[in-house]
């Protein structure tokens, strides 16, 4: 288990988006903050709960996060509103532009080559991250539970 970063600032406690510099610059590998989210598009129960890990790595950054909450969504059968609690998992690695080489640009992706490439003087958004997650995973519950909305 990792352990919090002690050098985090009270202020940055729910930000949308984080400079990548600043986090790859902290004393500590680990840096964490806490968050809550509302989103347009995507109906839940309240702000969705997140926190955020940042593990620095020498090409770019893992970014750990655990999204809670409930998402309210219309069954795809019956069109009546449910409610599905989500605990969803979050690991995305991002990998600095400038540390690609023209090579790696052009070979073939391997399993352990997903990741998404970022600008070390850029932001990353992590309130657009948490949205991608959700979206994901209300695709996930076209229907709700009354047996006669289930698929055969």
């Amino acid at each position: 288990m990792m352990e919090p970063s002690p050098d985090v600032p009270a202020s940055a406690q729910s930000v949308e988006r984080v400079k990548v510099l600043e986090i790859s610059r902290q004393k500590h590998p680990i840096t964490q903050l806490q968050a809550q989210y509302s989103f347009a598009d995507i109906k839940t129960d309240g702000p969705v709960q997140c926190h955020w890990r940042f593990h620095k790595e020498h090409v770019g950054l893992t970014v750990y996060g655990q999204l809670k909450g409930c998402l309210n969504l219309e069954c795809a059968r019956c069109l009546e509103s449910y409610q599905v609690p989500i605990d969803l998992q979050v690991d995305e690695r991002f990998v600095f532009e400038e540390s690609l080489t023209a090579k790696d640009k052009e070979r073939e992706l391997q399993s352990d080559d997903f990741y998404e490439v970022l600008d070390e003087e850029g932001e990353l958004d992590l309130k657009d991250l948490a949205q991608q997650f959700l979206i994901l995973e209300s695709l996930n519950h076209p229907n709700c539970e009354r047996p006669e909305c289930r698929f055969a």
